[in-house]
């Protein structure tokens, strides 16, 4: 029996399948990186946070081993084969089924921070989750539905649950992220201000971009119903949530860095203040016997030879000295 002919515009079939693999390979590569940094930095984290990064990482591993199962179907064993192409293979799984869970973990996820960061904030948290959830039954019904004909083929309805939810989701979290810098109110503590500042940034940033990318699988779709271009959106959309998540967990590093400068900083403004208060002695220096050494303790202490000039406060650039002569 004789293959079917390939038609010239084969492009539009190969373009979306291939390109997608492609992409979400690369993307398996950075999760690599980024799921090691992890393992690496934060060996004693909490053990939910730990499932939660491994799950993640292990779930998008199959993932990633079904469309390669996918691209040797369509592209080595049938190559040549135009109705191998049309054949979805493991696609309804390793596509809206998988993601559309990596997709709802992740945002449930966040919508558990902002509840953490903000507790008034449970009526928008209760949105998010409406719609997480919803996206992850249209993924889920469209996976189903696609692997029972086993084409291309899902409802407009599923899709439309999935990509848009999806959407949804996501400007939703980066809205109540910036809500809960607005309603902060910064009261001089410059270290808390920068993590907050950089939590947040970093919270709208990746989630514009799930977002973006969720919804330009529901434009694609609409655009041209007769072709399976959303594909290539949908196949990589939950490697980039996975990264989302990684990338979330490791930017505690900056903090823990950011943290260490700060203490560096006030230790060296401690050093500073001792070679004060060293200073401040010698107006204190009498005719006597030699003076006692100085000795640093709880209250950063000096004692001189006859003056005992204790450090109050080290805060900022305020010092306060006070000085009381020995009995």
């Amino acid at each position: 029996m004789s293959a079917t002919a390939i038609p010239h515009d084969i492009v539009k079939l190969t373009a979306p399948l291939l390109l997608g693999s492609l992409f979400n390979w690369a993307l398996y590569g950075v999760l690599i990186v980024q799921i090691y940094v992890y393992s690496y930095n934060f060996p004693k984290d909490k053990g939910v946070v730990k499932c939660l990064a491994y799950f993640v990482f292990l779930l998008e591993t199959a993932q990633t081993a079904l469309n390669g199962a996918d691209v040797f179907f369509w592209f080595i064993q049938g190559f040549g084969d135009v109705d191998r192409l049309k054949d979805s293979h493991f696609a309804p799984i390793d596509i809206p089924i998988i993601h559309a869970i990596i997709s709802f973990t992740v945002q449930a996820y966040f919508c558990y921070r902002i509840w953490i960061l903000n507790k008034r904030s449970l009526w928008l948290c209760t949105i998010i989750a409406i719609a997480s959830i919803l996206q992850a039954i249209g993924g889920a019904w469209g996976g189903i539905q696609s692997e029972i004909v086993g084409k291309y083929a899902v409802s407009k309805t599923a899709l439309y649950l999935w990509s848009l939810g999806s959407a949804l989701a996501d400007v939703l979290i980066a809205i109540a992220m910036i809500l809960l810098l607005r309603r902060t109110r910064l009261k001089g503590n410059r270290f808390s201000n920068d993590i907050l500042l950089r939590l947040v940034r970093l919270t709208i940033e990746t989630n514009v971009i799930t977002a973006g990318t969720a919804f330009a699988s529901f434009v694609l779709y609409v655009a041209f119903p007769d072709e399976i271009y959303y594909v290539f959106t949908a196949g990589i959309i939950g490697k980039i949530y996975a990264n989302t998540l990684l990338v979330s967990l490791n930017n505690r590093i900056y903090f823990r860095e950011h943290a260490s400068s700060v203490l560096h900083s006030s230790s060296h403004q401690v050093v500073s203040s001792q070679s004060r208060l060293e200073a401040a002695s010698q107006h204190y220096h009498q005719v006597g016997p030699p003076a006692r050494p100085t000795t640093i303790g709880n209250g950063f202490k000096v004692e001189t030879m006859s003056h005992t000039i204790e450090l109050e406060r080290v805060k900022g650039d305020v010092v306060s000295i006070s000085s009381e002569p020995e009995p």
